[in-house]
């Protein structure tokens, strides 16, 4: 894969690019401004651009320059790419819904910056599934288990990308994440080391898992016998209270049946008190009735009374007087005596009654007693309380039994683990020893030596935690020594330069990257190896096909009374400080 075009919808410096070598000079008028060199003309944005362009994610947008920035809303972007396939693929972003991709794949490249497409492919992809597809695009067979953006920035270096030769800045992350791939990238199974990675973060859970348990529980695996022993005390201790608690008179009747026995004892004590409040209310009642006297009329009176007023007192009055009255008397003499009856079966009754509530309070009070008797209650509880309390100790330790239970079998596991690793370790030395990355350590000497006269020696070697480093450095001829070079900044980035190129000369036959942008690759370097360097990126690009992209500050060409040129064909993009118009953007912001 190369780049092609890259291009916008609006103010921008849209440029093509071929094959071969592609210049990006910056020039800078304003000397006392250095941050301009870098930042406001756009040399650096650029890179920036393209790696938007190539679907790079934005975790911040607050930050990041085309979203943090109004005047990049309503931007369109494009990039052209030559695909490995010999065909063209068309990538559209915009700064706004830049989470939402088109795609369209075309036999022939362009012909100029055409923004207005009829037909897209793919349109408005979500990212996630624009970068899958976009991987299917450009359909590598080398690293086919990472996908392309896991490599790219090997081959478009941002300024803080030339640190490490192999960790780039993006890998901030675990040595899993990024070991592998350049264990595989190299020529090796990277699956292997990612595996022997794997291993080792199985290690570390497991040993933080131990250390926890250990921490949490107060105990390690050495403890399991003393933990017996103790458990078997306690339960012997557990024994003896229980037979004492069994063996106390207090309790020789359940105190669920005594609840239960003083709540029927309640309830016969209320059905005879109502019934005792009745049989008092039916006494007092036929007390009164007896009681009472039966009025009769005089009959002498009755007389006197009708001679008063003259009137005869008729005798046939008189009889049926008298046989009413003897008449009701009869009625009063029978219902006194079934009154007096009812009185006394009452009155027995409720003195039986009396006898019986008598009884029943008297055995609910001994049971009260009983169950209230305060030193046998407080025995019982002292009891009680020493009973849940070694139940307890029982159950921690039976816990912490069962803990080291767990931190043997961890401990097995850690001992498994160690063994596998033994065995990843051996076949990673095996794998090492196979050389299988000599070509790519020869092409990367290469490059140093006919740069700078300086040898270099790539390696990969196995270190004291089992895992894998990966060096670069410039080497003395006549030893092992590393020399002073490697220190330098400015020689670190020319051994970054040579890992990068060394990949795309080893894989030049393979479906894989065709390109790669080296962003202030020569700043500060010495104006003859300058020259020198340039001259033999031309022969390597000549030679291999590839696209080779360099942004440079105009006066990093010069130096010591001495200047080397780029052809016209060769710069593909011209800016400077000297306007607006003549920035990246072509505008300030």
């Amino acid at each position: 894969m190369q780049l092609s075009k890259i291009y916008a919808n609006k103010d921008f410096g849209n440029v093509s690019f071929k094959n071969g070598l592609n210049v990006i000079i910056g020039k800078i008028s304003n000397r006392e401004d250095r941050e301009l060199d870098t930042h406001n003309i756009g040399k650096s944005l650029l890179l920036e651009v393209i790696d938007f362009l190539l679907l790079k994610g934005i975790d911040d947008k607050s930050k990041y320059f085309l979203t943090r920035h109004k005047i990049f809303f309503d931007y369109v972007f494009f990039a052209e790419l030559k695909l490995n396939s010999g065909q063209f693929l068309l990538v559209r972003r915009a700064t706004q819904n830049n989470t939402k991709i088109s795609f369209k794949l075309l036999n022939t490249k362009l012909d100029g910056f055409i923004v207005d497409i009829d037909e897209w492919d793919y349109v408005d992809l979500p990212i996630k599934e624009a970068k899958e597809k976009l991987n299917e695009y450009v359909g590598f067979d080398v690293l086919t288990n990472w996908p392309y953006r896991k490599t790219i920035n090997y081959f478009m270096r941002h300024q803080n990308d030339y640190v490490d030769v192999f960790k780039l800045g993006k890998f901030q992350g675990v040595h899993k994440d990024w070991k592998p791939m350049v264990f595989e990238l190299l020529g090796f199974d990277g699956s292997l080391l990612h595996k022997r990675l794997d291993l080792n973060e199985q290690f570390e859970e497991k040993k933080k898992e131990l250390q926890t348990l250990e921490r949490e529980n107060g105990v390690g695996s050495e403890d399991e016998d003393k933990i017996i022993g103790l458990i078997d005390i306690q339960k012997q201790t557990l024994d003896n209270l229980a037979k004492n608690i069994d063996d106390f008179n207090f309790f020789e009747k359940d105190n669920i049946e005594k609840d239960k026995l003083v709540s029927e004892l309640d309830a016969r004590i209320s059905d005879y008190n109502a019934r005792h409040y009745y049989l008092k209310y039916e006494i007092e009642k036929i007390e009164k009735s007896l009681s009472a006297d039966i009025d009769y009329i005089d009959l002498d009176a009755l007389r006197a009374i009708y001679d008063e007023v003259q009137i005869n007192f008729p005798d046939t009055i008189l009889n049926e007087y008298q046989k009413v009255l003897e008449f009701n008397k009869q009625i009063g003499q029978e219902r006194n005596r079934y009154l007096k009856e009812n009185f006394e079966t009452y009155k027995i009754e409720l003195d039986n009654l009396l006898i019986e509530l008598y009884k029943i309070e008297q055995e609910k009070s001994l049971i009260l007693m009983e169950i209230t008797n305060k030193s046998s209650y407080e025995k019982f509880k002292t009891y009680q309380k020493q009973l849940a309390k070694t139940e307890a100790y029982i159950l921690n330790l039976e816990n912490k039994l069962e803990q080291i239970g767990n931190m043997s079998r961890i401990q097995k596991e850690l001992s498994e683990i160690e063994e596998q690793i033994k065995l990843k370790v051996a076949e990673l030395k095996k794998v090492i020893y196979a050389q299988n990355h000599r070509h790519i350590r020869k092409l990367f000497n290469d490059f140093t030596i006919k740069v700078l006269n300086a040898p270099s020696i790539l390696s990969v070697k196995t270190n004291k935690a089992n895992s894998i480093d990966f060096e670069a450095d410039y080497q003395n001829k006549e030893d092992l020594s590393i020399t002073d070079l490697s220190k330098g900044f400015t020689y670190k980035k020319i051994l970054c330069a040579a890992f990068d190129v060394a990949l795309l000369q080893h894989y030049n036959d393979k479906s894989f990257y065709r390109f790669v942008y080296h962003d202030g690759i020569l700043d500060s370097l010495d104006i003859r190896k300058k020259e020198t360097y340039i001259q033999h990126i031309r022969n390597v690009v000549s030679e291999y096909n590839i696209q080779y992209i360099l942004t440079i500050i105009e006066s990093e060409t010069s130096g010591i009374g001495q200047v080397f040129n780029f052809t016209d064909d060769e710069i593909r993009l011209r800016l400077s400080d000297e306007s607006c118009e003549t920035k990246l953007f072509r505008q300030c912001f």
